[in-house]
């Protein structure tokens, strides 16, 4: 789909999407860190290719992103896709979590430990190693200023369950059955605030359904997006 646009997770990049003919732009912040940024930087990527309206998902981190858009330009979107994401503002020990990390990356750089700290909730103990070895390699290869910028963002955004309720568009919310960041529960809450919505659980992946099973993912896309008549 040329109008389908997918945002990509913390801390990684455009090449966790493995789906033919998505735009998945890569979110680069600056300035005071707010998701309202990222949201400016995909409105502006639209313009540019002149999209008015889009099938809007993200993963995560982008799921939030992909809210930040919501509230600021519904118009532009006619469908969700969330993946492993969540609604909820983050409470003050997860906030604080960020913050930690984000000092820490600014003072160390990425490196082996930031891997460390974050693939075991990335991934489930049985993905393939070419998605352990992806997922590795896109990590180190982040800007700490980015890593740092993303966690800072996060940790203020706010609770979406208002933009969310009045999306009056097709829904489509996918959870890992092994997430441990964000179970089945927690993801179903998210479509349970949206009118619309069709809910997935994939079985056998955590936080990344689209890196650990691409062929899967794209699978259940594919069958949502023919079922909503896209």
């Amino acid at each position: 789909m040329d109008d389908l646009v997918l945002l990509h997770a913390f801390p990684l990049d455009a090449r966790m999407w493995q789906v033919p003919g998505a735009l998945t732009p890569d979110l680069r912040g600056h300035g005071e860190p707010d998701l309202g940024t990222l949201a400016n930087q995909v409105l502006a990527e639209l313009d540019e290719r002149k999209l008015d309206q889009v099938l809007l998902g993200g993963c995560s981190m982008g799921g939030y992103v992909a809210m930040a858009v919501l509230r600021r330009a519904p118009e532009r979107v006619k469908g969700l896709v969330f993946v492993d994401t969540k609604h909820t503002a983050d409470a003050a020990e997860a906030a604080r979590n960020r913050h930690a990390m984000a000092d820490r990356v600014e003072a160390e750089g990425v490196g082996e430990w930031l891997v460390d700290a974050v693939l075991p909730n990335l991934l489930s103990p049985n993905a393939p190693a070419e998605a352990r070895d992806r997922v590795t390699t896109m990590i180190l290869e982040q800007r700490p200023e980015d890593v740092a910028w993303w966690q800072r963002a996060m940790a203020k955004r706010p609770d979406s369950a208002d933009v969310l309720g009045k999306a009056e568009v097709p829904a489509l919310v996918v959870a890992g059955e092994l997430d441990p960041l964000m179970s089945p529960e927690v993801v179903r809450q998210l479509a349970d605030v949206l009118p619309h919505s069709t809910f997935v659980e994939m079985k056998g992946v955590a936080h990344l359904p689209p890196v650990e099973q691409p062929e899967q993912f794209a699978s259940v896309l594919e069958s949502w997006v023919t079922s909503a008549g896209w």
